[in-house]
C-alpha cells in the first residue's frame, strides 16, 4: 500500500511516497526512509489515535518506508499519511484515497488533525501532479486560497473515515478572503523633510534602494516607517510568494496582511542566520520574510560586516542559497532595503552647534565599518537636517498624504511595466547596464551627468543608479523621456561622494 505527502525544501514540495507493508511475525512498528525523531515519535501518536476511534493495530510487522529514501524527512505533518496508508491497507477505507490525494496533517492522541506549516506549498504542488489534498480543518481556506484542486479538510480520523465510506461529507473550506489591515501611520503627519519624503516616494516607485543618514531625534526611522503606507497592493500571485515563506517559518497568517507588502525590521545584533536564513531546519531569513516588501535597516553601522556581506547575494539576484551538509535550499528574497544610520558615533557630525572636537575622523572612522560594495547598493543616499522645535509647532505646510503617494507610484509603476512588458523584469532597478537604452534619455541629460561624474570620479554601478533613479523620477512625471531636469534630481540623491566623504 502507498500513500503520498510531501517533503520540504525551502518553499518547494518533494513528492515522498509513504509504503507500508504489513506482514506475520513478532510484533513491531518501524518508519525508516531517514526520518527525523518528531516522525519516529509519530508510531505513539498513530497507536493512540487509532485506539481512540475504535481501531487497533494488527499484532503484526508494520513497516513504514519513505521514499526516496536518501533524503531527510523532518516534520510533524507525516502522521495523517501514514495513518491513511495503514487504515487502507487494514481495508478500514478504500485504496483510491492513497493514489489519489497528496495527504499532511499532525495527529492528537484523541484522533483530532491538527495544523501544520507549508500546506499551501503542498496544494500547489498537488495540483502540479493532478491530485487533491487532504489536510487538517485549519488548513483548508489556505490550500484553497492557491489552487482549485479537491480539498478534504477534516478536523477528525472519523470525517475521513466516513467521508471515504459514503456516510458523511467533508464539505469544501471557504477561500481565504484577502484582508487589506489598517495603517495607522500616514506621511500628512510628518511636519518637514519635504525633500526626503519625496527621496522616498522616488525610491518606491523605482524600487531603489535607500539610506538616511542624520543626527538621532532627525526622524529617520519615522520616516522609514512609513514608507510601507505607500507601497502599490501586492498581486495574488505576488501574495502566494509570501505566503509560502510565511507558511514555512510558521507564522499565523493573522500576523501579516496578503494585501499590503511586508514590513521587517530586525534588529542590528541579529546574527547572520537570522537574516539570510539557515540555522535549525534552515528556515527563511528576514530578508526571505521580507520578499515582496521592504526590509528596514536601522542603525545600519552598528550591523555586523558578515551580516551586511551576506545581504548583498540576494540585493543583486532576489534569491538566497544556503547551503548544508546534506542539502542546499533556495530561498526568494527580493526585498527593498531601506537603511538609516548616524553620520558619527555621537551623532553630531552634522550638527553644526553641537559639532564634536573629533570631527572629521570620528565621521569617517564611522562610516568605513560599512562595507564599500555595500554603498555603491544604494542608489539613493540624502541626509536628513535636525528641524529645530520651534520649525516642527510652526510648520503650516500641507504635506502629501500616504495616499496620495501612493496614486503617484501606482501610475509610476503601470508606466514602467508597459515598457518592460515584454522583459524578465518590471522596475527601473532591476534593469541591467546593457539595456540602458531603453530608459530613453536623452542627450543633453547624459551631458550633464557626465560632466558631474566625472569632477566626482563615480563608480559604474553609481554611475547606472543615477540614470535608473533619473528614469524613475520622469515615470513619476509620466514623461517619455529623462530630460535634463530630471538627471539633476537624481544627482542630488546618488553622487554623494562630497557628503559621506567616501570613493
Amino acid at each position: 500500500m502507498k500513500a503520498h505527502t510531501v517533503s520540504f525544501q525551502g518553499v518547494d514540495a518533494v513528492n515522498i511516497e509513504v509504503q507500508i507493508h504489513i506482514s506475520r511475525g513478532l510484533p513491531a512498528f518501524n518508519i525508516v526512509g531517514l526520518p527525523d525523531k518528531t516522525i519516529g515519535e509519530s508510531k505513539e501518536r498513530i497507536r493512540a489515535a487509532l485506539q481512540s476511534i475504535g481501531f487497533a493495530l494488527p499484532a503484526k510487522r508494520i513497516i513504514i518506508n519513505m521514499s526516496p529514501a536518501d533524503i531527510p524527512k523532518e516534520g510533524n505533518h507525516y502522521d495523517l499519511p501514514i495513518t491513511i496508508g495503514i487504515m487502507a491497507a487494514l481495508e478500514i477505507i478504500p485504496e483510491h484515497v492513497c493514489s489519489n490525494w497528496i495527504i499532511m496533517g499532525e495527529l492528537g492522541l484523541d484522533g483530532s488533525i491538527i495544523n501544520v506549516k507549508g500546506s499551501i506549498i503542498a496544494s500547489l504542488h498537488a495540483k502540479s501532479n493532478n491530485k487533491g489534498i487532504i489536510c487538517p480543518a485549519e488548513c483548508g481556506p489556505e490550500c484553497k486560497f492557491a489552487t482549485d484542486i479537491p480539498v478534504i479538510a477534516a478536523g477528525h480520523l472519523i470525517q475521513i473515515i466516513n467521508h471515504f465510506n459514503g456516510t458523511q461529507v467533508c464539505k469544501e473550506p471557504e477561500k481565504m478572503q484577502i484582508l487589506e489591515t489598517e495603517n495607522s501611520l500616514d506621511f500628512k503627519d510628518v511636519k518637514g523633510h519635504e525633500s526626503i519624503k519625496r527621496a522616498l516616494e522616488i525610491a518606491a516607485a523605482g524600487r531603489h534602494h535607500a539610506l538616511l543618514i542624520g543626527s538621532p531625534g532627525a526622524g529617520k526611522s519615522m520616516l522609514s516607517s512609513r514608507i510601507s503606507t505607500i507601497l502599490p497592493d501586492m498581486e495574488i500571485s505576488e501574495a502566494i510568494e509570501v505566503y509560502k515563506i510565511y507558511s514555512m517559518s510558521n507564522i499565523s497568517n493573522q500576523s501579516f496582511s496578503l494585501k499590503n507588502r511586508p514590513f521587517r525590521s530586525p534588529h542590528h545584533n541579529s546574527s547572520l542566520s537570522a537574516m539570510v536564513g539557515g540555522g535549525y531546519k534552515c528556515k527563511p531569513g528576514e530578508i526571505s520574510l521580507a520578499h515582496n516588501g521592504v526590509l528596514f535597516m536601522d542603525e545600519l553601522s552598528l550591523w555586523k560586516s558578515d551580516v551586511l556581506n551576506g545581504i548583498r547575494e540576494a540585493l543583486e539576484s532576489g534569491k538566497i542559497n544556503i547551503s548544508r551538509a546534506n542539502s542546499k535550499i533556495e530561498y526568494p528574497s527580493s526585498f527593498h532595503l531601506i537603511a538609516a544610520m548616524n553620520p558619527c558615533s555621537c551623532g553630531n557630525a552634522y550638527d553644526i552647534k553641537n559639532i564634536c572636537s573629533k570631527f572629521p575622523k570620528c565621521h569617517q572612522d564611522y562610516i568605513s565599518k560599512i562595507p564599500g560594495p555595500i554603498w555603491d547598493r544604494f542608489g539613493i543616499i540624502i541626509s536628513v537636517p535636525k528641524l529645530a522645535p520651534w520649525e516642527l509647532s510652526s510648520s503650516k505646510s500641507k504635506s502629501k498624504s500616504s495616499f496620495e503617494m501612493k496614486e503617484s507610484i501606482k501610475k509610476a509603476i503601470d508606466f514602467q511595466k508597459s515598457r518592460y512588458k515584454d522583459c524578465k523584469f518590471k522596475f527601473n532597478h532591476d534593469i541591467n547596464s546593457s539595456e540602458i537604452k531603453m530608459l530613453n534619455i536623452t542627450e543633453s541629460a547624459i551631458d550633464c551627468l557626465n560632466i558631474i561624474s566625472e569632477k566626482r570620479g563615480v563608480s559604474s554601478r553609481r554611475y547606472y543608479n543615477t540614470l535608473k533613479i533619473a528614469r524613475t523620477i520622469a515615470d513619476l512625471d509620466q514623461s517619455e523621456s529623462v530630460e535634463t531636469l530630471h538627471m539633476k534630481e537624481s544627482i542630488s540623491y546618488c553622487l554623494v561622494n562630497q557628503v559621506v566623504n567616501i570613493k
